[in-house]
């Protein structure tokens, strides 16, 4: 389920096609997810135009950010860095592991 509201909010958020429910709905999802969800989109590849279904979020996540820097939501936009951070950070670790 979580993977397909994924791909579903990147559509969304990009044509611009949501309403403020929407965005709540979208950013609350994305500020919920925890370690365990994070890296199984690691190790998930959904969509094959990405290496990694944590790519997939980060989109959510980097498009979510420029809406509320856009609205001035600076508390979200802070939130939202500590999960793309969180994010970054699994990528980092999981890549030098592989490596």
């Amino acid at each position: 389920m979580s993977v397909n509201f994924i791909i579903q909010a990147i559509r969304v958020l990009y044509v611009n096609q949501y309403t403020k429910e929407d965005l709540e709905m979208i950013y609350n999802f994305t500020i919920n997810l925890d370690n365990k969800v994070l890296n199984g989109y690691f190790i998930a590849n959904t969509a094959l135009s990405y290496e990694n279904d944590l790519e997939l979020y980060l989109e959510v996540v980097d498009a979510l950010i420029k809406i509320y820097e856009r609205n001035e939501e600076y508390e979200k936009c802070a939130e939202l860095m500590a999960q793309k951070n969180k994010s970054l950070k699994i990528i980092k670790n999981k890549t030098k592991n592989y490596a």
